[in-house]
């Protein structure tokens, strides 16, 4: 049974306004993939002049650190980060986070 207040998305709603009316429906968003979702949208038409992949090795880099300590240090092997550079599997959320956490730019880990 819908609310009354509850989103409804229109023929000519955007993505946005598409995910908020799914999440609307669906129950509570945990906080860390809101917070997540609301630097997403805050960052929507904001284009950035790197890669997210560059930004990681930027900062691998400049840490001193291997392919394989960098994937440690993100939360997953090597393999998995191999994927993630090469652009056959995107960034994890929990890995996004570190990343974020250890000085990558968020308008970096956050492009679509």
């Amino acid at each position: 049974m819908a609310h009354e207040n509850e989103l409804k998305p229109t023929a000519d709603a955007g993505p946005v306004e598409r995910r908020v009316s799914r999440r609307a429906t669906n129950g509570r968003e945990p906080r860390p993939a809101m917070v997540l979702r609301l630097l997403a949208e805050a960052q929507v038409g904001v284009k950035c002049d790197v890669t997210t992949v560059e930004a990681l090795e930027f900062r691998r880099e400049q840490y001193g650190l291997n392919k394989r300590d960098f994937a440690a240090l993100l939360g997953f092997s090597l393999a998995r980060y191999s994927d993630v550079c090469s652009g056959r599997r995107r960034l994890p959320l929990d890995a996004t986070k570190r990343a974020y956490a250890i000085g990558v730019p968020a308008d970096a880990l956050l492009q679509w």
